[in-house]
């Protein structure tokens, strides 16, 4: 009658060895799935140091010279001359902040990469390279993005710094990419671009890193150059007032659009880019939480189930308990502590296997980086808060049918 917790568990082994089994597959399998989502939220609200609100681009095209439409150009009009005078008109739209010319890869959202290499000459050689995405821009983008430097060079600064045709460089993941050149070393001195060591180019700040998406890890970095002069096929990129973006598109006209043998296409906002860019990890994310739902789901039943069973099976000992002095209290503690008891083993097993996991590197290269204990921690603390509340609220209704037993009743049926 008076049995201790773990004696009377040790008596139910077998079925207690199947729940702990299920119970570190379940825990392992969440672990996983929350440590992506942790992941994935903590590279989706990480400091960008750039705003694109009320931000949209349009794509330039040109009327082929075979064409019957085409204008030919004479020593006074170029394509350059059309370009620069579409831009002129853009920005004397009531609606418009500014608007300037980027590379096709300029914004976020777009997965072109113009990979290339920065090297600091250090003496007769040259350090390990900064690899990153080369975005070429006016400095006026610089003004659209608001980008910030991380050494506290405002968007004005570095504007400027893109006006003297230096170049600026962004942070990195060094945890990711350990080999790579500290941005920091390069701040101020000439480096080679393309590994070409008579393109010389100096690096006249550190700013904040742009990725191809909102969930895509700064595993290289970038490099902000100044737009060539020649800017055929480039982005027209457009900050429009606060809220004026539904009416900055109804207020363009034909004439705004085209130009001579210039046009403009593809007109969308920087909202709808990243949209269009997250929809295969957003159902990747949906696919993940009702995964993890249906999991958690298949704990709470299966603890509900198991513990009703064993209430019905403890009858008499829950009756002759209470016959012995003891409170609904003491008898709904004990059905709780069984649950979580069972739960505590199946974690410390699951954490040495999944610890165990992270040491063999296996998750290195993963495309979301899990790598290391960085999310580790933070996802097991969530994995183990959720599953307690659903065991707890599995075993809810059975304890509390069990406190409610009349010993007078279940001893008269033994």
């Amino acid at each position: 009658m008076k049995r201790k917790l773990i004696y009377q568990m040790l008596t139910d082994w077998r079925s207690n060895i199947w729940m702990i089994i299920e119970l570190i597959i379940v825990t392992i399998v969440l672990q996983f799935i929350f440590t992506v989502l942790y992941a994935l939220f903590d590279l989706h609200n990480r400091n960008e140091g750039y705003n694109l609100d009320d931000v949209y681009v349009a794509t330039t095209n040109g009327i082929s010279k075979d064409s019957p439409d085409y204008q030919p150009y004479d020593s006074i009009h170029s394509y350059l001359t059309e370009l620069d005078l579409m831009l002129s008109n853009m920005n004397n739209n009531p609606y418009v902040e500014l608007a300037a010319f980027g590379s096709n890869n300029s914004m976020p959202y777009n997965y072109n990469y113009y990979g290339t290499s920065v090297n600091l000459l250090d003496g007769d050689s040259i350090t390990p390279g900064y690899y990153g995405n080369m975005r070429e821009m006016s400095p006026d983008v610089i003004r659209i993005m608001r980008l910030q430097g991380l050494n506290g060079e405002t968007t004005e600064q570095l504007a400027q710094i893109l006006e003297r045709d230096e170049i600026i460089i962004s942070n990195i993941r060094r945890d990711m990419n350990p080999n790579a050149l500290d941005p920091q070393l390069a701040l101020g001195k000439d480096v080679f671009l393309h590994s070409d060591s008579s393109n010389v180019r100096h690096v006249g700040a550190v700013a904040w890193g742009m990725q191809r998406s909102d969930y895509e890890p700064l595993y290289n970095g970038t490099i902000y150059t100044k737009l060539p002069a020649n800017r055929w096929g480039s982005l027209m990129i457009i900050r429009v007032k606060p809220g004026m973006g539904p009416k900055f598109v109804e207020s363009l006209t034909p004439a705004d659009l085209a130009l001579g043998n210039i046009y403009l296409t593809n007109l969308r906002s920087i909202d709808y880019m990243r949209e269009q860019s997250h929809v295969d990890i957003a159902q990747t994310i949906r696919n993940f939480v009702i995964c993890a739902l249906f999991l958690l789901v298949v704990i709470f039943l299966g603890f509900l189930g198991t513990f009703w069973f064993r209430t019905q099976q403890r009858v008499g000992e829950i009756a002759v308990r209470k016959v012995n002095g003891a409170t609904n209290r003491n008898i709904f503690t004990r059905f709780i502590s069984e649950g979580l008891i069972l739960f505590a083993i199946s974690a410390l097993i699951a954490a040495i296997i999944i610890i165990a996991v992270i040491s063999t590197g296996i998750l290195d290269d993963a495309d979301i980086p899990l790598n290391g204990y960085k999310y580790f921690y933070g996802s097991f603390v969530i994995t183990a808060i959720c599953m307690s509340a659903l065991i707890i609220c599995g075993i809810w209704a059975p304890a509390r049918r069990a406190t409610r037993i009349d010993p007078s009743y279940a001893l008269k049926d033994q």
